[in-house]
């Protein structure tokens, strides 16, 4: 699967964040395009807050088709797009924009739907999302709309508590005490520096039936929060399962095709 050399009519896609070298999302995409001989090419954007409104501006006349977002520009980005999805208005978070044929920037997000995608079955009882940012938005709301109860908890209690009162949540003490049957990390806890970092106490790890973590680290190694739930004998899903449900959907926005998932799964790993 080489890659296509890169010239005037190759299809520009990519991802902007602040930073964004860790991304695997790159990779994933590249090795999409080679597997079904698209002239297509995915880059990643490093892309800082103060530069956020002319980068996103500037989308379709540098001719892209679209990019994904990743910290910490989800809601800024939102407010910067012509139209926003269902999913992402009630979210308040895009992380995947589309430009259509005349310029204009749809603002949507893969995030909820994709950790979904990811997860499989929810457990039965309640789940707990924690983090106040993008990730965590659209994840509360994925799951209230896939009929779970959820929690929001954060270090900023005034956060979560606004969080959960706009999407239809509860919202728990930090920090958190109360077990869950589903944990969601939206927090970046893990995702740099100290792997062994947790942003819960271990104890409630070995009382959930599923722990999820949006994060992940570049250098490939376990985040803290998988290693342990993992050691407890939880079913984990970790950040990099979450990215190919989230880029898949990514894919078919951009693209209009069908992704070769299988092959994405691979090299997000590689």
């Amino acid at each position: 699967m080489a890659a296509s050399p890169i010239g005037g009519g190759t299809r520009l896609a990519g991802v902007i964040g602040w930073p964004v070298a860790h991304s695997r999302s790159p990779q994933m995409h590249n090795a999409a395009y080679a597997a079904l001989s698209m002239d297509w090419v995915y880059v990643a954007m490093p892309v800082a807050p103060q530069a956020i409104e002319p980068a996103v501006r500037g989308l379709a006349g540098l001719g892209f088709a679209g990019v994904n977002v990743t910290i910490p520009h989800k809601q800024a980005v939102a407010a910067l797009c012509d139209e926003l999805s269902a999913g992402a208005r009630r979210a308040g978070s895009v992380n995947t924009v589309v430009v259509q044929d005349d310029g204009r920037l749809l603002g949507d997000t893969t995030d909820g739907a994709g950790m979904l995608d990811a997860i499989g079955t929810l457990p039965d009882g309640p789940a707990l999302v924690l983090g106040t940012g993008g990730a965590a938005r659209a994840a509360a709301a994925a799951l209230l709309d896939a009929g779970a109860e959820v929690s929001i908890a954060a270090r900023r209690g005034g956060a979560a508590a606004a969080l959960a009162g706009e999407l239809g949540a509860t919202s728990a003490r930090w920090p958190v005490s109360e077990p869950a049957a589903l944990i969601v990390n939206a927090t970046p806890a893990g995702q740099s520096g100290d792997p062994g970092e947790l942003p819960l106490e271990r104890s409630l790890l070995a009382a959930a039936a599923v722990v999820c973590d949006l994060a992940y680290r570049g250098d490939g190694a376990e985040t803290g929060l998988v290693a342990a739930a993992r050691n407890a004998g939880v079913r984990t899903v970790d950040g990099l399962d979450v990215l190919v449900g989230q880029g898949a959907r990514a894919f078919r926005l951009f693209t209009g095709r069908e992704p070769p998932i299988e092959i994405m799964r691979r090299a997000v790993r590689l």
